[in-house]
């Protein structure tokens, strides 16, 4: 006596191994993609085969606005200061660094530089944010903000701002 067929009318020992050769198969493609077919970043792996370029297309619609993001400025205390006595009075520097520290800047030194006729702040490349914020503390012209010239009228001394304090805040 026979096995009774299957629905196509094949035998079922014959379904069996048809099935279990496409488990196999399937298993076998698996792991040649997990293996070879991406890399650790999950995107697929050039075949080396650079026949094929993508190319990508930009459009730029003209009637958007751009919104510029301000740099960060680290909080007062991050920012070394050095201030200089630029305006002829005596102890003025040093009023104005406990005037700072009051205002969170914890790394304020003093010296003095030559006589100037106003207060100018100068920052070092990278630190024009927190000279701009200094400013607005001193209360001083925004025009008074200046990149730190090779030779500064004053030694910073490791500072990322130098302030040359001038007679109209040596008060």
């Amino acid at each position: 006596m026979n096995p009774p067929a299957g629905p196509g009318g094949s035998e079922p020992a014959r379904d069996n191994l048809v099935g279990a050769v496409l488990i196999v198969i399937a298993v076998v493609i698996g792991v040649v993609l997990l293996v070879k077919g991406y890399d650790e970043e999950g995107t697929l792996v050039s075949t080396g085969d650079d026949t094929e370029q993508a190319t990508t297309t930009t459009s730029v619609d003209p009637d958007a606005t751009t919104t510029t993001v301000p740099p960060a400025v680290r909080p007062p205390a991050e920012v070394p200061v050095m201030v200089a006595n630029g305006a002829g009075v005596s102890g003025a520097a040093g009023t104005l660094q406990a005037q700072l520290q009051g205002d969170g800047y914890t790394q304020v030194e003093t010296t003095n530089a030559s006589p100037v006729t106003t207060t100018l702040v100068y920052f070092v490349e990278g630190s024009q944010a927190e000279a701009e914020a200094l400013a607005t503390t001193l209360g001083t012209d925004p025009a008074a903000v200046r990149v730190m010239p090779a030779e500064p009228p004053a030694d910073p001394a490791g500072a990322s701002l130098l302030v040359v304090l001038g007679p109209d805040l040596a008060a």
